[in-house]
């Protein structure tokens, strides 16, 4: 008897099933978005740590840095035994322009030595063409592989560099990836533009002897033993270098492209936080109404099983079993989806971050993870319809439920105001469930608000660049000095061609101190009342410098623990190296910039150094640019130029591709949302008002007039959602914007009116073509059977 009654039970389940199956299979997409969300993000976070983990020791990528003016190649002895290093490698590095064919601006680049061939090297190169430079050749360079793409360079190219004031004509020899520029950009930029910035390596004798560092270096890169204690090793280094001009030790965790790898790991485990949530709420929400719907139908059933002598544990068993079998289309898709976003982000990041290798690969308990996960909120969506069908007595269970007294229902008088009866219907139907209404309205609105978080990215970036680029950093180039230099020096850029305006600038490095707190960043010195570079807030407000005091990002401040009246420290790490004592004048939220600014003059003033200045932003006529591009790349002391234009091109061409990616997949994730919700709230509709909609149909309504009432309920239920779904999508917006902010940048929060509106028309799309399939069935529906009553 046990046997026949677990194969009756599954017997029905297997019906139930094939019923609901329209039903499953909406449920089923939404989780699997759910479900490829967390598999694709959870996975590519562990894909990337794990390949920037291998990557780094297979190449042997330096712990720390320690650049210097110049320092004796005898003093590499005795940083080798200082307690913690296990190897120290000295280098020369320095900044290049480049004179490239088919490049009109000038390109910018960072030249680095190569060991002597055999030598145990730190951030070794991988070689992708060609070979390395030969040891008896000194015009022979080799190029990341990035900058000689973009620039269309192949081995046995030649191209001219100005190194310090010195031409050199070098020869490409291959291209090469370092673990040290996985992410390369240019001094003060955010996004690489690989064709204006590249590295090179070339031999260390030849670069020695164009920098006159012949048995010297200019940096120390040092791998620490796993005893190490990199801070009070950083101490040590900064005392033993500080004679040779040192500008301050640094670990890893602030060289440049390690930063960005890691802010990008951080948004990618934000996403896992956000994200996910909001599809598997849904499906449990889309769950629980097909069950209570389920058991509210089978209520007699119920009964006559509990009369049979089934247990109550058991009934409910076979209600889970059924929830976790509607789901299970939706875990085994989801699976598979989550692989393969994760395998198209997988390629979309080798665009960005450059590895050798970048394999997306999921562990088993990633798959189980996401499962758990999904699981547990298909349970939860369950919970409610189970206890119901646990509680139910046979007796009661054979009885039809009692009607709801809506009589004096406290919105009754909006239904009396409704001119006909259709209307009357739509409206009431809705007032009559109101739970079931409000959470169809979340589910819409958390449709739409992941589209609007997702397109105002694309928002937020362009009003970065409006803030940057157009209000802040207005000047058409900056030109970086290869030396500090007398502002006399200025007299000459003025003179070039095209050359309408001159605005100097003084930039120096230093370590920002507050009490316990140390951060490794600059002072920037701009022109009071400048117009072609100014310190400008997320709210697009010009601050002005200060005339005693520096104004700090908020980064700044938020790491220093800072506010406006406060001291900051300034120990400059160039020059005569002063310890400086700044007044706080404010602080300023600004997306890009320098950590602390101040007035030029001021900050010459401190530093005791006279009028000096780092460089220039250039105003110039756009007629005249390729002559001062020509100008500029024979110019001795410029050792690198800015072109906003070019920056800003740049800029938009990686975010129109890597943004139009991911909104597509944003709105494919919406649409699934739409179409689960408001297909299984029309379904349960319809098979709760068939009787209904039979009804008027014999009563000579049209088959269009039919299908308003179950429609028009839809449709009011979607504009319904509108409202909140724009309020809920700004909220997300800003809340992944200030999680997406890393500390080299502010993203400002802006979402543009049309993106609102393309959100409303994604989820309107959606919802009309799942009409369209809804009103299909209330055109086939069979008035006998559904004019039938139960005896």
């Amino acid at each position: 008897m046990r046997r026949l009654r677990i194969s009756a039970l599954y017997v029905k389940l297997l019906r139930d099933l094939w019923r609901l199956r329209a039903q499953s299979a909406a449920i089923a997409l939404v989780m699997a978005a759910g479900v490829g969300m967390v598999i694709m993000s959870f996975g590519m976070l562990r894909s990337l740590d794990a390949t920037r983990t291998a990557y780094y020791e297979q190449y042997r990528f330096a712990d720390l840095f320690a650049p210097v003016k110049r320092a004796p190649e005898t003093v590499l002895s005795a940083l080798r035994h200082l307690p913690g290093v296990a190897h120290a490698e000295s280098r020369i590095s320095a900044a290049a322009l480049l004179d490239v064919a088919g490049i009109a601006e000038p390109v910018s680049a960072r030249l680095h030595s190569l060991p002597p061939a055999g030598a145990q090297a730190l951030n070794q190169l991988v070689l992708r063409t060609g070979r390395l430079p030969a040891a008896d050749q000194s015009d022979e360079v080799v190029a990341s592989e990035a900058f000689a793409k973009a620039a269309r360079l192949s081995p046995g190219d030649r191209f001219s560099a100005l190194l310090h004031g010195k031409r050199m004509t070098l020869r490409l020899t291959g291209t090469v990836l370092s673990p040290e520029y996985v992410y390369a950009v240019a001094p003060g930029q955010i996004f690489p533009d690989n064709r204006r910035h590249g590295v090179l390596w070339m031999n260390r004798e030849a670069l020695a002897a164009a920098l006159d560092l012949n048995k010297a270096f200019n940096e120390v890169l040092l791998r620490l033993s796993p005893s190490a204690q990199p801070a009070a090793l950083i101490r040590s280094l900064d005392d033993l270098l500080a004679p040779y001009g040192a500008s301050g030790a640094y670990g890893r965790d602030l060289q440049m492209s390690d930063r960005f790898v890691s802010n990008e790991i951080d948004q990618l485990r934000t996403m896992v936080d956000v994200l996910p949530p909001i599809f598997l709420g849904v499906a449990a929400f889309l769950l629980n109404i097909v069950l209570s719907r389920l058991v509210d139908t089978e209520r007699e059933v119920i009964g006559l099983l509990k009369a049979f002598g089934y247990r109550s544990r058991t009934i409910t068993l076979h209600y889970a079993l059924l929830a976790l079998l509607l789901s299970a289309g939706g875990l085994l898709l989801g699976a598979l989806m989550g692989s393969w976003l994760g395998r198209a982000l997988a390629e979309l990041y080798q665009r960005y971050f450059v590895f050798p290798f970048l394999r997306f690969s999921i562990d088993a308990d990633v798959y189980l993870s996401a499962a758990g996960v999904a699981l547990a909120a298909v349970l939860i969506g369950a919970a409610a319809a189970v206890r119901r069908s646990a509680r139910l007595t046979p007796a009661e269970a054979m009885r039809p439920p009692t009607p709801a007294d809506f009589s004096r229902h406290s919105l009754g008088g909006l239904v009396r105001v409704v001119p006909d009866e259709p209307t009357r219907m739509i409206v009431r139907g809705l007032l009559r469930r109101p739970l079931r209404s409000l959470l169809t309205i979340a589910g819409l609105a958390a449709a739409q608000a992941l589209y609007v978080a997702s397109a105002s990215s694309t928002d937020n970036v362009d009003r970065m660049i409006e803030l940057a680029f157009a209000r802040a950093e207005r000047a058409d180039l900056t030109v970086q000095f290869a030396e500090p230099r007398d502002a006399r020096a200025l007299h000459a850029f003025a003179r070039l061609p095209g050359v309408l305006r001159v605005e100097p600038f003084r930039s120096v490095g230093a370590r920002l101190v507050n009490g316990p707190r140390i951060e490794r960043e600059g002072l920037s010195g701009t022109l009071a009342s400048g117009d072609l570079s100014r310190l400008v807030d997320l709210d697009g407000n010009v601050i002005e410098p200060a005339p005693q005091g520096a104004i700090v990002s908020r980064r700044t401040a938020r790491r220093l623990d800072l506010r406006p009246g406060d001291v900051l420290v300034a120990e400059v790490t160039e020059g005569q190296r002063p310890r400086l004592e700044i007044p706080v004048a404010a602080v300023v939220d600004s997306p890009l910039g320098t950590a602390a600014r101040l007035d030029r003059v001021h900050l010459n003033r401190l530093l005791m150094e006279g009028d000096t200045v780092s460089g220039a932003h250039l105003k110039v006529d756009r007629r005249a640019l390729p002559a001062l591009y020509r100008t500029l790349k024979q110019t001795p002391l410029v050792a690198g130029v800015s072109v906003r234009e070019a920056t800003v091109r740049g800029i938009r061409d990686t975010i129109a591709e890597s943004m139009g990616i991911m909104t597509l997949f944003t709105v494919g994730f919406s649409m699934l949302i739409v179409l689960g919700v408001v297909y299984n709230s029309a379904r349960i509709s319809l098979s709760e008002q068939a009787r209904d909609l039979a009804s008027l149909r014999v009563l000579g309504f049209r088959k269009r007039e039919v299908a308003f009432v179950l429609l028009g309920e839809q449709a009011l239920l979607v504009l319904l959602s509108l409202v909140p779904g724009i309020a809920m999508g700004i909220g997300l917006a800003r809340y992944m914007t200030e999680q997406f902010s890393a500390d080299l940048y502010s993203i400002p929060f802006g979402v543009n009116v049309s993106t609102l509106a393309e959100g409303v028309l994604v989820v309107g799309v959606a919802a009309a073509a799942t009409a369209l399939a809804i009103r299909s069935r209330v055109n086939r529906l069979d008035l006998v059977r559904a004019l039938k009553t139960r005896e």
